[in-house]
């Protein structure tokens, strides 16, 4: 997988604009060469520049900056989010747009780099704020591996029970709001979908956003969450394609 990302990386270096560094041919292992690469990704870039070009440029060096952290190992990882911290201490002006690059890739369900792990190793290596000290708490919530928030929920038939109540070998936990359409297009994919449907081993039930009390993060709308039979959390925030997958 490392070997793919680098030849994908060479040729976006003679494709692209972004200043990729050149990882010299001495260093040997794809461990030793993407630590390189997260510590030395971001020392040509022009944090400064604040033209719509170079905001091109950047972003486009953020998704495989994204993409090559998810695949590092964790020191490597947070080596890579201390130095882009450290860039965008010397460039303040430039911190909003990277925030909203993190927000967008790692903070959004439809995200194929949608990450809660890298999203927190960045916010970690960024000053403290009370928003970012905020949104790490969130982040921590109802982590896969863990068990789920007993929360009140509606099941098919229309009625509310607690969701530790449900006896099912697997949960498939929808938060939704009335007003997205993007729940209403899923509902009818829901419904289409025989693998949801005609599963017994499943039990469907769901969750209005406006009537959560802070137990769940769900800053996007349909929110899918799969449990076991133990209530632990399978698949966090994940989307319809990779719960069919499971």
């Amino acid at each position: 997988m490392l070997g793919l990302l680098f030849c994908v990386l060479s040729v976006r270096a003679q494709e692209a604009a972004f200043p990729y560094p050149e990882i010299p041919d001495e260093l040997e292992g794809p461990e030793a060469r993407m630590a390189y690469l997260l510590e030395h990704f971001w020392q040509d870039y022009a944090f400064a520049d604040s033209t719509a070009m170079n905001r091109e440029v950047g972003e486009q060096g953020m998704v495989d900056f994204l993409n090559f952290m998810q695949h590092a190992d964790s020191v490597s990882a947070m080596q890579g989010a201390k130095v882009l911290a450290d860039s965008l201490g010397v460039h303040p002006s430039a911190v909003p747009f990277f925030e909203g690059l993190m927000e967008h890739y790692l903070g959004d369900s439809d995200s194929p780099l949608y990450s809660d792990g890298v999203y927190a190793q960045l916010l970690r290596a960024l000053p403290e704020s009370p928003q970012r000290v905020w949104l790490l708490e969130q982040l921590a919530k109802n982590q896969v591996g863990s068990m789920a928030a007993d929360i009140l929920v509606t099941t098919p038939e229309g009625k509310q029970t607690r969701l530790y109540k449900i006896k099912a070998e697997q949960i498939l936990l929808i938060f939704y709001d009335p007003d997205c359409r993007r729940c209403q297009r899923l509902d009818a994919q829901l419904e289409q979908e025989p693998l949801i449907v005609q599963n017994p081993r499943l039990k469907v039930v769901r969750k209005n956003v406006n009537d959560l009390n802070g137990e769940y993060y769900v800053p996007h709308t349909p929110a899918l969450y799969l449990l076991d039979k133990e209530k632990r959390v399978v698949l966090k925030n994940t989307n319809l394609e990779a719960l069919l997958g499971k």
